[in-house]
């Protein structure tokens, strides 16, 4: 397994990296990424490349045993060409340029950068395409992050408009999809179209749905003229790679996975500013996510947090125990190699604050330690645990469409699509359900629940594979919000939940937006949650059963007695719809349910301690890890012995688990 460093050469005298590579040794590093940001020492003015600095680095890498990922440089734009070519960098939402003076300062759409990347990363691959050292590549480095993935500058504008042709043939198809007669916006010339720069009040929504999958394809298109490139010139035994961003981004990183042989991601459960770091339920998000891209492919984390993060504030400080908690996490969903940003903090530039394994004195400490203890206990697991298999009996459902489409009209000012989603993959999380995280290109056989969050913008195949999935005896979790929209982002004509309704066996006639401080409350009647009460926020569907059982209603409002919770038998299988934003203290015991009657298997833990099985009866792993940070718990582990690989130590039973403790057990046979 490959575990490493994220190391900057440029950023440190030379007489430094001798020490450098000598302590990584110690450590037990075996690669390296480095070279991302240094397009102004390859290319110092256009036309003249120089490689000298990362010709010494990696042969002084080579010479200890330890392979070196590249970074293309795309991300970081010289000084120079800015200035000789400023039709390179993006324009925002209000028509300003940005500015040269950070980094991501370009537009994916400019035919001058794309020249300008496709010459660099040739470049680079004739250089380094056979080098031994060097095993693989990332492309640029996490496209569309800190809000480089729409620009809406001039040649923005007349690549969507070529993109619109492309995608509709004629205007008058576009006029009728769009709805354009609404506001007296019917286009008569293609050059007519805008992209969505600031306006008095709201852009049609689906120019809006459109602009971001044209800004989406648009990446795709860069980035597959970077693998393009690279695949002229590299070995075939390297790899082609990108380290993705996870935040609802103007970006489909499963179709631009397609393009590479496995994503990569960066993993920050907490940074700049936080109190805390995020739950544990969403770091599991992500590496679900990650893993789900290339449709259950394993993945790299190309930057994994080992110290506190931050640019003009400082986050908080990762404690003893974070480190190997937060490796083995991501190593039990999927990860295959761990690669820790960063070897040492910079004593200069915007980072100057994202410490590292290494602090700014460069001396070995605490954190050096840590992640020693965790490299030599890999060394035992050997590669049996990331090769083991990972099979899931829960699907949750996951669009970057769907995230778009609410970000352009969230319909509550107390409505984030990333809190929604959490909200219903939480309880599978806290019950230690094995998920996977699919889009609509995904088949559904082999699970047993499949879970649909805020289904909004609808995609006729996959709602008929849920239809076929319940048919054959599946059971379907659907929320609010439901059926309301087509894949061109236009309200249904159809009773909601539109196209769902005999699936679910409802109807939603009424709903209602509940905006911050609106609470109302919903009462259980029936089966598990009968007598329990929760919280109703951000949104009540006022449901009329059409055949289906109530299990949940309304209270405290004038639509008291109304259902919120209903549960429709169709074919074979179960479907479930869950009216509102309730709380975790009634969704668990329906989730329990949910998975009891449909054979998930579940082990209950306290609170924040999560656990992970991975592999088959001959070779099978248990993950146990405790993200409480002041709290021991016993967990009941699953029926047998489990082995502690690296102690020897057996256990059986209940075992207790340290505050931020993490252990990986192997089953006895």
């Amino acid at each position: 397994m490959y575990i490493g460093v994220d190391y900057y050469p440029e950023q440190w005298p030379k007489t430094r990296w001798s020490e450098d590579v000598r302590m990584m040794k110690e450590l037990g590093i075996n690669v390296v990424r480095i070279a991302e940001f240094g397009w102004s020492l390859m290319e110092p003015e256009e036309g003249k490349y120089d490689f000298s600095l990362y010709d010494e680095a990696i042969d002084l890498f080579h010479k200890n045993g330890i392979d070196v990922v590249l970074g293309t440089p795309t991300a970081t734009p010289p000084a120079w060409m800015v200035k000789k070519y400023p039709e390179i960098l993006p324009v925002d939402e209000n028509g300003v340029t940005i500015s040269f003076g950070a980094r991501r300062h370009y537009t994916v759409n400019s035919a001058t950068y794309q020249e300008f990347s496709r010459k660099i990363t040739a470049e680079m691959a004739k250089r380094y395409g056979s080098h031994t050292a060097v095993i693989g590549w990332q492309t640029d480095n996490e496209y569309g992050h800190e809000k480089s993935d729409r620009s809406y500058g001039d040649e923005d504008r007349a690549r969507f408009q070529d993109w619109l042709k492309e995608e509709y043939g004629t205007l008058e198809k576009l006029n009728e999809t769009w709805g354009t007669v609404f506001w007296s916006q019917t286009y008569t010339e293609w050059d007519q179209i805008p992209v969505p720069r600031k306006v008095y009040q709201e852009h049609n929504p689906s120019l809006l749905l459109d602009f971001d999958r044209f800004c989406a394809e648009a990446y795709n298109r860069y980035n597959r003229l970077q693998v393009d490139e690279l695949k002229k010139h590299i070995e075939e035994r390297q790899f082609i790679t990108h380290n993705f961003v996870y935040t609802g981004l103007a970006l489909n990183q499963k179709e631009m996975a397609k393009d590479l042989d496995f994503i990569s991601f960066d993993n920050y459960p907490v940074w700049g500013g936080l109190p805390e770091p995020i739950t544990p339920a969403n770091i599991a998000r992500q590496h679900d996510l990650c893993r789900g891209t290339k449709s259950g492919k394993g993945y790299w984390v190309m930057e994994e947090l080992s110290g506190a993060q931050g640019w003009g504030r400082i986050g908080y400080l990762p404690r003893p125990g974070h480190i190997q908690l937060w490796t083995y996490q991501a190593i039990s969903r999927g990860a295959e190699a761990i690669v820790y940003f960063r070897w040492r903090a910079a004593r200069f530039g915007t980072e100057e604050f994202c410490h590292g394994i290494l602090d700014h004195d460069g001396k070995p400490k605490r954190k050096f330690e840590e992640v020693k203890r965790v490299i030599d206990n890999m060394k035992v697991f050997g590669d049996e645990w990331i090769e083991s298999d990972y099979k899931a009996d829960v699907a949750v459902y996951h669009d970057p469409e769907n995230d778009w489409a609410w970000q352009i009209q969230p319909q509550s000012e107390v409505f984030n699509y990333v809190d929604e989603f959490l909200r219903f993959y939480e309880p599978a999380h806290a019950m230690n359900a094995k998920t996977d995280i699919i889009s609509d290109v995904e088949e559904l056989d082999g699970y047993k629940v499949v879970v649909v969050p805020v289904y909004f913008l609808t995609k006729n195949g996959f709602t008929d594979k849920l239809k076929q999935f319940a048919a054959a005896g599946g059971t379907v979790v659907l929320t609010y919000r439901s059926g309301v929209k087509d894949r061109f982002n236009v309200v249904t004509d159809q009773t909601l939940p539109g196209d769902l309704s005999e699936l679910a066996g409802i109807e939603v006639n009424e709903y209602e937006s509940l905006q911050s401080g609106q609470i109302n409350r919903v009462e259980g009647t029936a089966g598990p949650i009968e007598g329990m009460t929760s919280d109703a926020a951000v949104w009540c569907d006022l449901i009329d059963p059409a055949g289906a059982e109530v299990l949940a209603e309304y209270s405290d409002t004038f639509y008291s007695g109304t259902a919120a919770i209903t549960k429709n038998r169709t074919g074979k299988g179960t479907v479930y719809y869950i009216g509102s934003g309730l709380d975790q203290e009634i969704l668990r015991p329906l989730y329990r349910e949910i998975f009891a009657q449909s054979g998930v298997p579940v082990l209950e833990t306290p609170e924040g301690v999560e656990v992970l099985r991975r592999g088959d009866r001959e070779t099978e792993f248990l993950s146990v890890l405790n993200h409480n940070t002041d709290s021991a718990y016993t967990v009941e582990l699953p029926e047998g012995e489990w082995k502690d690989p690296v102690t020897e130590e057996v256990y059986q039973g209940p075992m207790e688990v340290g505050a931020l403790g993490s252990i990986v057990l192997r089953k006895k046979s």
